[in-house]
């Protein structure tokens, strides 16, 4: 397991200043890119009904994963727990009408990771929606969801979801902490049943975070 990251260009005059130039002066990255290498283990337990589009079922995962500095160009030894668990409850017998649940922990359990490689905010471009990817980050992120899933036709072509989330991120940079302040998200959105055999929609949605924060999001599967 690889990754390389390198920092998108922004303003001359903010740059210096900015939280990712502090943190790797600080514990000594080069601001031109990071690499971390190494090695992760992971679980998972599945009794979803269908994966794209389940309307009942649990699914629960764990992966462990440790970086070395030095191997394959690793720039830094840390530790990292990433938890994901879901589950699905229908609200009508013909499962027309249904709630999603989904929770998320990433946590640097050792050493210190590469800005880049730290949690944050819809990094996995399906969390968070109402923030834009690393718009919260530190070392530990906890994330909740509940969305309402319903269907506007009895064919189940048309149908309507309604979410509201958040996150909390634990920093040690701002030395805020974890359950001190959250980043809560809400939202709605469409579907267009594309296959009914296999229940995969065209998802549009609509979201909105705090001070301003907005997004339109467009894909192929619900997002969780």
């Amino acid at each position: 397991m690889k990754s390389l990251n390198r920092p998108g260009t922004g303003a001359q005059t903010t740059w210096g200043q900015s939280e990712y130039v502090t943190y790797n002066l600080k514990h000594g990255f080069a601001v031109e890119q990071q690499t971390s290498s190494g090695t992760s283990i992971g679980l998972i337990f599945d009794t979803r009904d269908n994966a794209i589009n389940p309307q009942r079922g649990v699914l629960a995962s764990a992966s462990y994963r440790t970086f070395y500095e030095g191997f394959l160009g690793g720039d830094s030894t840390w530790q990292g727990l990433y938890v994901d668990a879901r589950t699905y409850k229908t609200l009508t017998k013909d499962a027309r009408h249904k709630l999603a649940f989904w929770f998320l922990g990433d946590l640097v359990t050792g050493g210190t990771a590469p800005y880049m490689d730290l949690p944050s905010t819809a990094v996995d471009e399906r969390s968070a929606r109402g923030y834009g990817e690393g718009r919260y980050r530190g070392e530990h992120l906890l994330y909740g969801e509940v969305e309402y899933r319903g269907a506007l036709t009895s064919s189940g072509l048309v149908g309507i979801v309604a979410f509201l989330n958040t996150s909390t991120v634990d920093n040690t940079e701002s030395g805020q902490r974890l359950f001190e302040s959250f980043a809560p998200g809400v939202g709605f959105g469409f579907r267009i049943l594309l296959n009914k055999r296999s229940k995969t929609n065209l998802c549009s949605d609509f979201g909105w975070g705090k001070n301003g924060s907005r997004g339109f999001y467009l894909a192929i599967q619900d997002t969780f």
